[in-house]
């Protein structure tokens, strides 16, 4: 980060999604390790950011899974979003892998409603689910067989679909990007794709109406007002482990050198990912095939994605913990 970009992560800046990333792991680091981490009121001179822990200093590094000169998704939609809060607090909007948010008319307006409502009443820290209105093309092929192909969001979920079916289908589930974290709303949209296969004669095809399931957070309380959406850019492939190996090596070679530059007690790499959810994540696997030379002088990774924070490195020891031991 240049040194403009580590004062958008100061505590008096205002809202962008590597500060969203910076005030989850601050809130959740507090909760794990039973302390209180505040982000320093100035910008430091070596790493992005600075978690002040009574007289600790935690260097923090920040680094986004996808290629660093990529656009942000929307931010004339983020000023949407900002415009219709009625509580001064902060959001995030968790843009599904591959989607997009729609330019035109009404489409963009639906879309701002439906994500506007979705963050009403959350509480700090809270998350939730907002279905968006999609509609998949389903269409019978022949009427022998008994299996439904599928490309899309449902495309794992075909065997099950294909259960009991008489013919031969396929079913285009491409504007599915994100399946809902619940079994019993994914039975729903199966079955609903089930009943309409059972009415369609040979050669024939159909709209199914379903529903997409973005998600929606609300910062810790104290994080700066407003919302930001965090996506990665249409192309990329979560599951393509290749460009995921890439940025996160660039991260850490980025902390390492932060590491070593600046004076700190702890030092945090943050990595920022776009997921349809966390079980989805990479970074783990990633972590286990690197050399452990290349990140050992990190204490801390953690992952930030889906509305939530997972440990990816656990740290080795802690800084109160040694003080205590050395007491």
């Amino acid at each position: 980060m240049t040194t403009s970009e580590r004062s958008s992560l100061a505590s008096t800046a205002p809202l962008s999604v590597p500060r969203a990333a910076l005030e989850m792991v601050a809130a959740w680091m507090g909760s794990r390790f039973y302390r209180t981490f505040r982000i320093a009121d100035e910008p430091s001179e070596v790493f992005d950011a600075i978690l002040n822990q009574r007289d600790r200093r935690i260097g923090v590094t920040v680094g986004l899974l996808w290629a660093e000169d990529a656009p942000p998704p929307d931010p004339g939609f983020e000023e949407l979003l900002a415009a219709d809060l009625e509580t001064d607090a902060g959001f995030v909007a968790w843009l599904p892998p591959g989607a997009t948010l729609p330019t035109e008319e009404p489409s963009r307006s639906d879309l701002r409603v439906l994500l506007g409502n979705g963050l009403k009443g959350l509480e700090p820290g809270e998350r939730r689910e907002v279905r968006i209105p999609v509609t998949l093309q389903l269409a019978k092929i022949q009427a022998d067989g008994a299996y439904v192909s599928v490309t899309g969001g449902l495309s794992s979920a075909w065997t099950t679909i294909s259960e009991g079916i008489d013919g031969a289908f396929h079913l285009d589930s491409r504007p599915l990007h994100r399946l809902p974290a619940e079994a019993a709303e994914l039975d729903i949209i199966i079955s609903r794709v089930r009943d309409r296969a059972a009415l369609l004669n040979t050669e024939e095809f159909t709209d199914v109406h379903v529903h997409d399931y973005w998600l929606v957070s609300r910062l810790p309380a104290d994080s700066p007002p407003g919302a930001v959406i965090v996506g990665a850019p249409a192309d990329l492939d979560p599951k393509d482990g290749v460009p995921i190996r890439r940025a996160f090596r660039r991260a850490v070679e980025r902390a390492v050198a932060q590491r070593r530059a600046g004076d700190s007690d702890l030092s945090v790499l943050i990595l920022v990912s776009a997921l349809a959810h966390m079980e989805d994540e990479l970074v783990t696997a990633a972590l286990k095939g690197m050399n452990p030379a290349l990140y050992g002088e990190l204490d801390l990774i953690v992952l930030v994605a889906d509305g939530s924070v997972r440990q990816v490195l656990q740290p080795r020891s802690l800084p109160w913990e040694r003080e205590r031991t050395h007491a």
